[in-house]
């Protein structure tokens, strides 16, 4: 009588081989994903018109939020995805647990260098050597104020003015608004109510704003749908993004630093994010070269009409 053991350690290792090759082709799709994702970054800064002067100035991406909701948290992922940083979380703004009383805090600037985790060859090395080419820059802003309080005199007082390398003064060139997944129905309800007054300061001002909903894994996916047409109705933007940001956990070894895993999802979601931010910091440049040529065509035309009446008289 034959054991059907052979047989079955056949049928196991054809399983295994299976799985495996699944594995490595959802691995290496994955990072095809991300390097073609990065390229189309690292193309759209290479042809970023100018800035006022023409001078090649890094996009100005201001992310903004109410404490707790994972702004600052947001800022360390984007960096941590720009970089290709693996291992334990390298914190580029402070984050700390949410406590009573809130700690003054200061806005701060990041510049991330684009370059830095993609190897997309040859095509960009004159711009690498140069470094200023392929360079973004998140301002961390302060905290808004709780969502009962804030008015929209409150967030133009928050966009008024920013003091960025050095004491010069820049004005962002779009803005991130992050809100948090609470469980919580009522403060989720508060902070999304206040989107239309973020949004409206934001559009006046004549920037794009994007929602970034954090604590992705709070919700079920039926309940992350429901959300995102409500703050999509609230913010009038189609701009809206689930992502579940990379944080230093608490841990009850303290023998080493907490080792954070890369996700694909969170990666990709937030390349996602950063192409769309450039994107509309491009359009905001053209529209504003295209008022100044406007202008400047104006003045010249009145100039030229008080020059014909002078003659004239």
């Amino acid at each position: 009588m034959n054991h059907p053991f052979p047989l079955l350690l056949k049928l196991g290792a054809v399983v295994v081989a299976g799985t495996a090759a699944l594995l490595s082709f959802r691995r290496q799709y994955g990072f095809t994903a991300l390097h073609l994702l990065r390229r189309n970054i690292l193309h759209t800064l290479l042809n970023l018109p100018g800035g006022v002067d023409g001078a090649t100035v890094p996009p100005t991406i201001l992310v903004l939020g109410f404490r707790g909701h994972g702004k600052s948290a947001f800022v360390n992922t984007i960096c941590r995805v720009l970089v290709g940083e693996e291992g334990p979380m390298i914190l580029r703004s402070e984050t700390a647990p949410v406590g009573f009383p809130p700690t003054a805090s200061a806005q701060l600037a990041v510049r991330v260098a684009a370059i830095v985790g993609c190897d997309c060859g040859e095509w960009v090395g004159e711009m690498e050597e140069e470094g200023e080419g392929l360079v973004v820059e998140f301002i961390d802003a302060p905290p808004l104020p709780e969502p009962a309080v804030l008015t929209s005199a409150l967030v133009e007082a928050a966009l008024d003015s920013f003091a960025v390398g050095g004491g010069r003064s820049v004005a962002p060139e779009c803005v991130v608004v992050v809100l948090k997944c609470s469980r919580w129905v009522r403060e989720r309800h508060l902070a999304i109510r206040r989107l239309t007054e973020i949004a409206s300061v934001v559009r006046n001002r004549g920037l794009n704003p994007l929602i970034v909903l954090t604590h992705k894994k709070s919700l079920r996916n039926c309940k992350q749908e429901e959300l995102k047409q409500k703050v999509a109705f609230r913010a009038r933007t189609d701009c809206v993004y689930f992502i579940e940001n990379y944080t230093t956990k608490c841990s009850t070894k303290c023998r080493a630093p907490t080792v954070v895993k890369n996700n694909f999802d969170t990666h990709y979601t937030t390349l996602a994010i950063i192409r769309q931010c450039i994107e509309f910091v491009a359009q905001h440049r053209r529209q504003s070269s295209r008022k100044r040529v406007n202008l400047a065509t104006h003045v010249n035309e009145k100039n030229k009409d008080e020059r014909i009446d002078f003659n004239k008289s």
